[in-house]
């Protein structure tokens, strides 16, 4: 096995991937994500949804992680001034307040922001015609998982890290 094999040949294609608008509320793409993965965990890659803006450019990446730190209600945050701030995660006793009624209310309320709010800007792309291996080089040193491929201005895909794994230990199983 080469490693010689281009990125255009194991990415995903764009219109295989799943992508939003940056408008839409962190509560749409909670229900989009649901959707498309389903709500069994462990069955499938934690999804990464692809954000556009209104003439298609590339805008972010929207997370699990992204979304779940979007809905977190702002007076658990350390940058915001609240009785809350500052919460010591092992305390028991000033973990209550997670308990209560307060933070799904919170939640829901925090859930209406868009997602340009909480996505991960792009750090990182590779070229539709770089090899695999230089991919994997980006994507290490960016410390990303998944990475957009351009053809030349226009984005054609995304590489997975998965899917480098599976191409880069080919090399040592063969």
């Amino acid at each position: 096995m080469s490693n010689a094999k281009k990125v255009k040949d194991v990415m995903v294609k764009i219109t295989d991937y799943p992508h939003i608008p940056y408008w839409l509320s962190v509560r749409d793409a909670i229900s989009m994500i649901h959707s498309t993965y389903g709500e069994t965990p462990g069955t499938k890659e934690p999804p990464t949804v692809l954000v556009f803006d209104e003439k298609y450019q590339l805008q972010g990446m929207l997370t699990v992680h992204n979304l779940l730190m979007g809905i977190e209600p702002r007076f658990l945050r350390k940058d915001e001034k609240s009785p809350y701030q500052g919460i010591d995660c092992d305390d028991p006793a000033s973990l209550s307040v997670l308990a209560e009624g307060t933070f799904s209310e919170k939640c829901k309320e925090e859930s209406r922001k868009p997602v340009s709010e909480v996505m991960t800007r792009i750090k990182a792309e590779v070229d539709a015609n770089a090899s695999v291996s230089k991919a994997a080089f980006i994507m290490l040193h960016a410390g990303v998982d998944l990475i957009p491929v351009m053809d030349g201005k226009k984005i054609a895909g995304v590489l997975r890290i998965s899917d480098v794994f599976i191409e880069l230990t080919g090399i040592v199983l063969d």
